[in-house]
């Protein structure tokens, strides 16, 4: 009888976060978005999403760390 491989979503999330870390050590928050945009824009089926939704005018996530007054009140 064949044992099949459980999926650990936890474990999996981790090592993907490990690995962006270490890709994106020493650069800086632009640098960081600059990068993950260009990743989004070559994928096969979140570049074309992706290119749509920059197009439309919409409110702008901003990235907390980036913000001169992110956890100050």
């Amino acid at each position: 009888m064949k044992t099949k491989k459980k999926l650990d979503c936890v474990q999996l999330k981790w090592d993907i976060q490990q690995k962006l870390m270490e890709e994106e050590k020493g650069m800086t928050v632009a640098e960081r978005i600059i990068s993950t945009h260009k990743k989004i824009r070559s994928n096969p089926i979140l570049g074309p999403w992706f290119q749509e939704v920059s197009r439309k005018p919409s409110a702008r996530a901003m990235v907390a760390e980036s913000h001169d007054k992110y956890g100050k009140k």
